[in-house]
């Protein structure tokens, strides 16, 4: 099992398009069976996403490694450190809990740019679309 990305996916990753970032990240994440975010003290980060034409949205960053999520808080957001959570804990516990608030995800933000950004509820329907068919597709 993999834990940080090899150097090619890193490389691959800096000109990746937002579906292409969420494959490489359910991949990851299913095979690692964790998720890296980040926390400022003791409370899950989340920030302000503005896209150009809509309206801002409150998302949280996820990466697959903690490799990526240390590089981020090292270089964007320096008063955060990575925290890992299970799959199943993130699913069971977190993601209801951002359907609720309308917390949307930022999967493999780049630097200060947006990753992927997808809704608690989508993302909940891929993982567990992923886990009743024991296989990996992105139209869960």
């Amino acid at each position: 099992m993999q834990y940080e990305p090899l150097a090619s996916e890193t490389a691959m990753l800096a000109s990746a398009g937002d579906l292409q970032r969420l494959d490489y990240f359910l991949l990851r994440a299913f095979e690692t069976e964790e998720i890296w975010t980040l926390k400022q003290g003791n409370q899950w980060f989340s920030r302000e996403v503005i896209l150009p034409g809509h309206d801002p949205v409150i998302a949280m960053p996820l990466w697959p490694y903690r490799k990526m999520a240390l590089d981020a808080a090292l270089d964007v957001w320096d008063d955060c450190r990575p925290e890992a959570t299970s799959l199943e804990y993130f699913m069971e516990e977190l993601v209801p809990s951002f359907i609720v608030s309308g917390i949307q995800l930022d999967v493999m933000p780049r630097e200060d740019r947006p990753g992927c950004l997808i809704t608690a509820e989508k993302l909940n329907s891929i993982l567990e679309g992923i886990m009743d068919a024991g296989e990996y597709r992105l139209d869960g």
